[in-house]
């Protein structure tokens, strides 16, 4: 058996405004309705969906790697005048890599990392 791809569905509590959010951090809209839209960067795609449900949100997590992480963190903090509800920590090296987390305009936590090899 071969597996081809996985999305997930993510909420939003203002959906235009999430997909903005997602825009701006490099994801394009590849396909797009009412209810849905689904966010492409190279070849990682997701759904937000005009859906939300408070405790979904609140206990959705997922890992964003970049290549570099330190020029991520400064976009976010760049953007973030534009999204006073998200939250973002300060970056930090652990034994798995160098990370930051983020909470997106809807809550979710995005676990950003770049792997360090050893």
């Amino acid at each position: 058996m071969k597996l081809t791809k996985l999305r997930l569905f993510l909420p939003s509590i203002d959906y235009q405004l999430s997909i903005q959010f997602y825009q701006q951090l490099g994801f394009e809209i590849n396909w797009k309705s009412d209810d849905l839209t689904i966010m492409k960067h190279r070849e990682l795609e997701f759904f937000i969906q005009n859906a939300y449900v408070k405790d979904w949100a609140e206990n959705t997590m997922i890992q964003l790697f970049v290549e570099d992480i330190q020029q991520f963190f400064n976009n976010i903090k760049n953007i973030k005048k534009d999204y006073p509800m998200i939250q973002v920590k300060p970056i930090q090296e652990v034994d798995y890599g160098t990370t930051f987390h983020l909470l997106d305009p809807a809550g979710v936590l995005i676990h950003v990392m770049q792997h360090v090899s050893k």
